[in-house]
């Protein structure tokens, strides 16, 4: 057996993966590592399908690629799948770069047909080259130690069989065994910065220290151990102090009380909702200085509150409104809300926050029940004067992710009568000309 092949079945046993009772997606361009791959999967007589994409980058070099895969696969009975994408136009309406469309739009496919057809692993042909370009690019772009630990050799369903193997192995492999593949002209245009580092970087490192490839994978090594060290301090802050809810994550601060620093577990925990590291700084900075701030990242928004930072996506907290044209019971959110009208003869002083009595005749329908918008203002019972409703729930000390639920009764002439759960507006109040009283209820 070969050195490489060695390498390649020695990947499955480390991961304490069973050979033959897996079912495999492999991602295959036609390039040569991904053809080496799928070769030796042939080899070992695995169970695979091979799927490869055309990112219409290339012209009919793209479609020769798929080709030559498909023609490969056609001849030997092998289940071949392929998509077509419009990556120029994904990555000018999300404004990201060609490269992370590329990978988001493969990703995202490759996740679809384990999905659907029932695979167990996706597995791509990432070698050690792949590896120390990845961690030099990283480096430049100032990751942290993160981006030092390289490619993972699992993540996710996604194996990477090939990634303790040099680029010179599989090209010495390929010409020994006579494996037809196809160059990617495009590795030599320098205006990506992976290729840069590959045809420029690269060999200048080489000519500094002729080992540089042994001597970041020793680096690489030892950060795995810092990393498997890091992670079992973070499941020990997850445990402590995050709480997790379906619409949001709620972090307490209490953590600002321990006797040692927990910046480098923030750094990563954040980092895991995609906020980079001049963020979390500034995240950091929010916390200890107490400022209520929101922070952004492509998914997720992280606002500071008084004792707690709360995590969510975006789409968590849709806004809601209801028009209410008459006397009934309302669903808004994980609301229920009843409306009755009776005599003021029958009036009796409800306390509860859950309950709102108001002049009936004083109000006007239909009434709208929504979520409350920034600015708006009302007076609150016993006030003559406005109020801003976000500056009554901070005075009361409502929580942020109550405030971002916090409904609000409008009637017909646009006045906020009920700030809903909490106060009712004092214009609207019951008083010794009522005739008849608006009783609302949260049920």
């Amino acid at each position: 057996m070969e050195k490489i092949e060695k390498k390649f079945i020695s990947y499955f046993k480390e991961n304490n993966l069973s050979l033959n009772d897996k079912k495999y997606l492999l991602a295959v361009s036609g390039g040569v590592d991904s053809m080496v791959m799928l070769n030796l999967f042939l080899k070992f007589k695995l169970n695979f399908s091979v799927c490869t994409c055309n990112f219409n980058l290339r012209g009919i070099e793209s479609e020769k690629d798929i080709l030559h895969v498909e023609k490969f696969c056609k001849k030997r009975n092998i289940s071949f799948f392929s998509k077509k994408f419009n990556t120029s136009e994904y990555s000018k309406k999300n404004k990201i770069s060609i490269q992370m469309s590329c990978r988001n739009l493969r990703y995202s496919w490759f996740r679809s047909l384990i999905e659907k057809k029932d695979y167990d692993y996706i597995v791509t042909a990432h070698h050690n080259d792949d590896n120390i370009e990845t961690i030099l690019f990283n480096f430049i772009k100032t990751t942290g130690y993160k981006g030092m630990v390289g490619i993972p050799k699992s993540s996710n369903n996604i194996l990477r069989p090939l990634l303790d193997i040099r680029k010179k192995e599989i090209l010495l492999y390929a010409k020994n065994n006579e494996i037809d593949w196809r160059d990617d002209i495009s590795n030599n245009d320098n205006k990506y910065i992976r290729n840069k580092i590959r045809n420029k970087l690269i060999p200048i490192i080489s000519e500094i220290n002729p080992s540089y490839d042994n001597s970041i994978n020793k680096s690489f090594k030892r950060l795995e151990k810092l990393e498997n060290f890091i992670n079992y301090h973070i499941k020990k802050f997850v445990s402590q102090f995050v709480y997790e809810n379906k619409k949001y994550v709620e972090v307490s601060k209490k953590f600002l009380n321990q006797n040692y620093d927990q910046s480098v577990i923030i750094y990563d925990f954040l980092g895991s909702y995609g906020f980079n590291y001049d963020q979390v700084s500034q995240i950091i900075l929010a916390i200890n200085k107490k400022n209520n701030k929101k922070f952004f990242s492509e998914e997720y928004m992280l606002i500071n509150d008084r004792k707690s930072f709360y995590i969510f996506k975006k789409t968590s907290f849709q806004k809601e409104s209801k028009e209410i044209k008459s006397l009934e019971k309302v669903f808004i959110g994980s609301k229920r809300i009843s409306l009755t009208k009776y005599n003021i003869e029958n009036f009796i002083l409800n306390k509860n926050k859950n309950n709102a009595q108001l002049d009936y005749d004083k109000v006007s329908f239909p009434l709208v029940i929504r979520n409350f918008k920034n600015g708006e203002k009302f007076s609150p019972l016993g006030m003559s004067n406005n109020k801003k409703i976000s500056s009554y729930l901070s005075d009361n000390k409502i929580s942020i992710i109550d405030k971002i639920n916090q409904f609000v009764v409008e009637d017909s002439s646009k006045s906020i009568i009920w700030l809903v759960g909490q106060q009712i507006n004092d214009k609207f109040k019951v008083d010794s000309k009522t005739k008849n009283v608006l009783e609302f209820e949260i049920i």
